[in-house]
């Protein structure tokens, strides 16, 4: 499938949901998750929460770019279609971004779903997810494998 620049100009894209990582994209660049962190505590949440749930807003929440490159925790494969639209197969998991000590969940892209395994070093894309009812494809954050 060709790909176009997915900048706000492209109206054949949709968000899977705002607030999620940066966008628009501008032609090279490599987007980051958006998350925050607890200035009481530390603790790093993706996605933005309002309020610490273990300071209880002793804390300001400050927003973060989350590191790119994360190592999978945890990953399984689906051979159903999901309700959602995703076509089978595809494999999704649990990455840990080891650089700011948190753990995300997510879709992962590469041309055999079955070759992800714990471990394994990744980092995150934009990328089409699936299309919807009008034609248009819906983007979203997706971890591939690096190289």
């Amino acid at each position: 499938m060709e790909k176009t620049s997915l900048n706000e100009t492209n109206q054949t894209w949709s968000l899977v949901e705002e607030g999620l990582f940066e966008y628009p994209i501008t032609d090279g660049q490599k987007p980051s998750l958006l998350a925050n962190r607890c200035t009481n505590c530390g603790k790093t949440f993706f996605p933005i929460r309002p309020l610490c749930p273990y300071c209880f807003g002793k804390g300001e929440m400050e927003e973060i770019k989350l590191d790119r490159r994360g190592i999978i925790y945890a990953c399984t494969v689906i051979h159903r279609n999901s309700p959602a639209g995703i076509i089978a197969p595809y494999a999704y998991g649990y990455v840990d971004i080891p650089a700011n000590k948190v753990r995300v969940f997510g879709l992962f892209e590469g041309s055999d779903p079955s070759s992800f395994t714990p471990g394994q070093e990744v980092e995150m894309v934009v990328d089409p997810i699936k299309v919807d009812d009008q034609g248009k494809q819906i983007i979203g954050y997706k971890f591939k494998p690096l190289l």
